[in-house]
Order: C-alpha cells, then structure tokens, then sequence
C-alpha cells in the first residue's frame, strides 16, 4: 500500500494577512495595506500592498473579521488611533476601535494595541478596508504587527440529534 501526499487545506474560506513592515497614519485617515499573505483560500482576492480584499464567490454568508495592529507615536505627547472597517467604501456602523499611544520626548514610553473584531454579512464581489485614523502627530504601525484575519462563518442551522454540533467533513454549505 503506498501513502498518497495529501495537503491539508479548509474547506472553510479563510485569509490571513499581515505586514512586516511599517505604515504612517495621520489625522486624514489612511487605508492599511498587507505586503504577505500567510494563508488564503480562492474564495477572496487579495494582491500584496493593495487595501482592499475582495470576495470572491458568488454567494453570502456571515464572515468574522479580525484585526490587530500596534502603533508607536513620533513626537513627545499623546495620540490615539481610530480603527474602522469598511464595507465597499462605506464605513462599518459599530465597527471601530480606538487605542492610545503616549511619547515622554525621550522615546515611546507605550503604544495603542488595538484589537478591532467584528462579524458582517458579505456576499460576491464586496469588499472590506481597514481604515486608521491618528488623532494628532504621526501614528507608526509596529512592525510585525499588523494582521488581518476573515473567516466565512458556516451556518447550517442547530442539529438537536448531534448535542447541536455539526460535523462539516467537507460538506460546508455557502
């Protein structure tokens, strides 16, 4: 008997993203961009450095969004940054969240850690931005901070003969 290669893959849609290196936020607003993509399955589109990660199948679903990034301020004094998601263009009612970042002068002394997690319904060809906005000088991501995880949130419906569990083995309706 010989062993075939097998690789292991999620049947449900899924991408992470995250950036090495850093991004300058200001009190304009500016759209975060990925430059690796750790994991993605065809269900999304997503080019390196680009804003925007787009789906890419022709059905809807609840997806869950996660973000995460760690800013540093330059420049002596406070500053918080405004985390938003966007939904084509449009910003996310009730998706945001704020951190703030303190420098004494003699070098940052904290960051903002934001976490900005949220679930939303999506369907083909929407898109999804993560936006930042500094409050006063310069916002800097940290480097090896900046992440984006969206996962499609499979919804069959609770199965009163399995204790409520469902198991997918494949059969992942969208």
């Amino acid at each position: 008997m010989t062993n075939r290669k097998r690789t292991n893959t999620p049947v449900i849609p899924f991408i992470q993203l995250h950036d090495t290196g850093l991004q300058v936020f200001t009190t304009v607003g500016e759209f975060h961009t990925w430059d690796n993509i750790s994991f993605k399955t065809s269900d999304f589109h997503y080019t390196e450095d680009d804003d925007r990660v787009l789906i890419n199948i022709p059905s809807a679903g609840y997806y869950e969004v996660t973000f995460e990034c760690s800013f540093t301020k330059s420049g002596a004094g406070l500053g918080a940054a405004v985390c938003t998601l966007y939904k084509n263009g449009e910003v996310v009612t009730g998706a945001t969240a704020v951190g703030c970042a303190y420098d004494t002068g003699q070098g940052a002394a904290a960051c903002a850690c934001i976490t900005l997690h949220f679930i939303i319904y999506l369907k083909g060809r929407d898109y999804i931005q993560v936006k930042t906005t500094a409050s006063a000088d310069s916002l800097i991501s940290g480097s090896q901070t900046s992440r984006l995880l969206v996962k499609f949130i499979p919804t069959q419906g609770w199965n009163n003969d399995n204790g409520g569990n469902t198991n997918y083995r494949g059969r992942v309706s969208r």
